[in-house]
This record gives structure tokens, sequence and C-alpha cells, in this order.
């Protein structure tokens, strides 16, 4: 396991199964309130290595608040803080200094959410990195969004909590939807979303480039439901098994065969059309 330092006090790493959290069985939960179960659907291997880094400290951070409402997308109000710049530095220098078994990282592309705390990152980023501008690519579909929470947008950060209690029970449930939307439903997601995204963004970047380096920023949730998705352990456990501090590296290969202690891995490349069919396997 390659085992990354930063002078920020976090442990930034290669991510690793965590210790007990693979399950053998791939049995299917419910959501219709009885007993849940765990969706894990085996990894595959992919054909790039990607670095996961979680935006820098902004403004919303800074006063302890969420925001995942897409309206406010574009709101400079909430861009980075001086504290958050210097962690993205940081994440930066990380990667750069990231030593791959057959030689240094060489980042190629990187992907972003155009939320302004990730877009901001992302130009911090691409200027520490020495890439150009046109190695950004802008992710529009809401893949790398923030996990959407509904009525507990500009509320405190510490409802997260309560949140993720609620994965660990049942990965099909969500935050509360704001009622007065026209579709409530849509003002939330469960981590079955999530991993729905998860396929949908790896299917895009597996058949778009092979042997790169890429580089997604986006939010904390997102980053580890994309990690536990990938790494194929309980998406209800996402937030314990693979946390994003504000401005985090992890490094996601799944390039080679599993090394020891590793899930074992489909020989086939990642598809993101199977994974999608999985997951409507498993669902009852």
């Amino acid at each position: 396991m390659l085992t990354i330092g930063a002078s920020l006090g976090w442990n930034l790493n290669l991510v690793p199964p965590p210790a007990g959290g693979l399950l053998s069985e791939r049995r299917p939960f419910r959501g219709d309130g009885g007993a849940a179960h765990a969706l894990v659907v085996p990894p595959c291997r992919l054909r790039n290595r990607y670095f996961l880094v979680r935006h820098g400290e902004s403004v919303l951070e800074e006063r302890s608040l969420l925001m995942s409402n897409a309206a406010y997308k574009y709101d400079a109000t909430y861009g980075l803080t001086p504290r958050g710049t210097e962690q993205v530095v940081e994440a930066a220098a990380t990667i750069l200094d990231t030593e791959w078994e057959n030689g240094p990282a060489s980042p190629a592309w990187i992907y972003t959410s155009n939320f302004q705390r990730t877009w901001q990152s992302t130009l911090v980023l691409r200027q520490e990195l020495g890439l150009l501008f046109s190695d950004i690519r802008t992710e529009f579909s809401g893949l790398l969004d923030p996990r959407k929470v509904g009525a507990l947008d500009f509320q405190a950060l510490d409802n997260m909590e309560a949140v993720w209690e609620a994965d660990l029970k049942d990965p099909a449930s969500t935050p509360p939807p704001v009622e007065s939307s026209l579709q409530p439903r849509a003002s939330v997601d469960s981590c079955l979303d999530l991993y729905r995204r998860a396929t949908e963004a790896f299917s895009r970047l597996e058949g778009s480039y092979a042997g790169q380096d890429v580089v997604l920023v986006g939010h904390q949730d997102v980053l580890s439901a994309f990690c536990a998705s990938m790494i194929g352990t309980d998406l209800g456990r996402h937030h314990l098994d693979y946390p994003f501090e504000l401005g985090q590296v992890r490094c996601l290969d799944l390039s080679g065969p599993a090394k020891e202690g590793e899930p074992d891995r489909d020989a086939k490349d990642f598809v993101g059309y199977s994974g999608v069919a999985k997951a409507v396997d498993v669902i009852s």
C-alpha cells in the first residue's frame, strides 16, 4: 500500500479495502422498511489511475453550513477561503510527490464539479500541477456535484451525522427532501444514487482514456462513495472507510492485478453498463 504524507497532518493513502469492510455475500437490500443488507459489487480492473481530491475549505465550511443546491453552484460567495487555497496547494504537492511502481505520477487531466468551491480548487491545482486550461474538463451533468441533501441545505454541517447513521442502516435512505419541491425525491441522494453516479462517471472516463493519471475534484460523500463503489466495499460505510478531509487526496489504482489483502478483481476492464446492470440485479 502506498502511503503519502502531508504537512497538514492528514493520512493520504492509496485506498485499500477497509479491515472487515468487504462482504463476501452479495444479498439484495430492501428499501421498504424491511431488513436492509449492504450493496457490494465486485470491483473491476481500471485502465487509468485516479487522484480523488476534495475541494479546499470554502466559506460554507468556515460558516459550518451545508449547500448542495445547484441553483447556487456559480455563486462566488461560496468560494475558497485563504486556508482552502493553501490546502489545495498542499494537495497538488501530494500528487506530484506520488511514486507509482513504474515511476512518478504524471497527471494528464482534471475533471471537476462546477460548484465554485471545486472549480476554484481546480484552478489552483491546474497551476500547481503545470497543466493547461485545455487539460481541465468541467463535469456539467452533475456526476461530481455534491450529494443532494434537500431540506438540510444551509443547515449546520453536523446534520450529516444523522444522514450517515441512516446510510449504515439502509443504503437506500436519503436526507430529508424539500417537500415543497415539484419533485421532492429529486432534491436528495441516497448511497445508491451515488453508486449510479460512480458507474456512469468511471464508464465515461475509462472509455475516454487509457493508462492516464486523472484527477477528480469533488465533494466529501461523492468521493467516498466513489471509492466504495469501485473498490467493492459496503456503500453504507463509505464515510467511515474513505473519509475525505478538506483538501485531502486519495489515490485509486485498480489498474493491475489485486495485491495481497485486496479484494479479487474482475479480469475484464470496467464497463459502466455492466455495473449499472449489477446494481439493478441486487435491488429487490
